[in-house]
């Protein structure tokens, strides 16, 4: 069977392409992209190519005038996009680029296209390796799949079974012209050492090693599909829904799983399904990272299987897992980072005029109480907002004497988190109405009453 026809059946196989979409090809200008991009225009395939400009090598504009030549003869529309993929602290340069790029891709897809890159057979052996070293799971060690969803878009891999040599080999037959990035060279990064160095070595003493390396990958895959059935299982047993509305919505709950059924897993099935939850909600709410082992192990010491009064946090990805009343929060911050600075300021409010808050994202207004309310004529006295600060006593209308407020809190089931962010309301110096919850007893009136209400902007 010829190369392009291969190259045809494995691009069918795996996705169908919408009417008016396109394929759009990661064209870097090297040997496989070339051949990728060829391989579509051999077939007559809708596709159109997207050179990401890192700005890494001082050869970046040749590469780019060289790409604009081939899709130039080859009658394909060209996309280049200049990104900026220095590696910031903590962060490889590969990985660096290798995030800057797939978001700048994504960033161009539209209208139900299909990114395709050209990762191949020899790839796939050099990543598994990679993972193997990094102490990877059986996700990790499944390396990179066929085809998966990224974001609202479809990236297939249809050179995954071509050997570079393969693909050389066509390129060479059909007079294709391409680009060596230096930086392949460098053995420096740990990809290049293993096909530089590790490789070979390894090929005279297994030469099928390649081969073998990638159906060990193709294995993995197959587990992995296992463990996620069954994760998806274990994950309907425990889902929840918060019982509790926030009126401030300083935090989205993102979902929420029962700690007690939790405890009922193994030690193996618990990670498992707490990787599966993790990766399934934060993807829909655009988070980039997979849970590593030590996170997930941090969720069930610190959260899962800590002391009934331990309240710690632990951050990723810009989501938050907390633990509240038996149940294990996944959370995500709707308002500025920086919110809490503002928690410690008093505002002093004339209660007649709205009073927007933005570092929490709500307007206060003043509207006429359906049952006990604050008395008329505090509406033209000066007052103030604040923000617990702890210690406070509060004696709302309905009950006999005075309580700590955070008692009124815990008993009202107001996770720990949304206490410090509800609005308080101060006259001379005494705290006379919680904001969406009660009013004082001093301060009552049945008629003509009024309460402080909190609309999100």
């Amino acid at each position: 069977m010829s190369f392009v026809k291969r190259f045809q059946n494995a691009l069918e196989s795996l996705h169908s392409l919408p009417e008016d979409a396109s394929y759009v090809v990661a064209y870097s200008g090297g040997v496989d992209s070339h051949v990728l991009l060829y391989c579509c225009k051999q077939l007559n395939l809708p596709v159109r190519a997207v050179h990401v400009h890192h700005g890494l090598q001082s050869v970046a504009d040749d590469w780019v005038k060289h790409c604009q030549a081939v899709c130039d003869a080859l009658n394909t529309p060209l996309d280049v996009i200049y990104v900026d993929a220095r590696a910031v602290q903590g962060q490889s340069p590969e990985e660096a680029a290798r995030s800057v790029r797939y978001e700048a891709l994504l960033r161009n897809l539209t209208n139900g296209d299909c990114l395709i890159t050209a990762q191949h057979l020899n790839d796939q052996a050099e990543t598994l390796l990679l993972q193997l070293f990094r102490t990877a799971g059986t996700a990790g060690l499944s390396a990179m799949p066929l085809s998966r969803r990224i974001g609202d878009y479809v990236h297939i891999r249809p050179l995954l079974s071509f050997s570079r040599e393969e693909i050389v080999g066509f390129a060479q037959a059909n007079d294709l012209r391409w680009i060596e990035d230096p930086s392949n060279d460098d053995v420096q990064f740990d990809r290049n050492f293993i096909r530089k160095n590790l490789v070979p070595l390894l090929e005279t003493r297994w030469p099928e090693i390649i081969g073998q390396l990638s159906t060990v990958a193709s294995l993995q895959a197959n587990n992995l599909r296992v463990l996620e059935d069954m994760a998806a299982i274990d994950l309907a047993n425990a889902i929840r829904t918060s019982e509790y509305q926030s009126k401030m919505r300083v935090y989205d709950v993102v979902s929420v799983l029962s700690i007690m059924q939790l405890k009922k897993l193994t030690s193996a099935r618990l990670l498992n399904v707490l990787r599966y939850w993790i990766i399934k909600t934060t993807d829909s709410q655009g988070a980039k990272n997979s849970p590593t082992r030590k996170l997930l192990e941090e969720i069930d010491r610190a959260l899962i299987n800590s002391q009934s009064d331990a309240n710690p946090v632990i951050v990723f990805a810009g989501f938050e897992f907390r633990k509240y009343q038996d149940d294990l929060y996944l959370l995500k911050q709707v308002v500025d980072e920086n919110f809490q600075d503002e928690l410690s300021k008093e505002v002093d409010w004339n209660a007649v005029l709205p009073l927007t808050l933005p570092f929490l994202n709500i307007k206060l207004k003043v509207v006429k109480a359906t049952g006990k309310g604050l008395k008329q004529d505090l509406l033209n006295e000066p007052l103030k907002i604040s923000f617990r600060q702890g210690g406070e006593k509060f004696h709302p209308a309905e009950r006999q004497h005075s309580q700590s407020l955070k008692k009124l809190l815990q008993e009202a089931n107001v996770p720990p988190w949304e206490r410090d962010t509800i609005p308080l309301l101060y006259f001379n110096d005494e705290l006379i109405a919680v904001v969406g919850f009660w009013v004082c007893k001093k301060y009552a009136a049945n008629e003509n009453a009024w309460v402080v209400d909190a609309e999100t902007l």
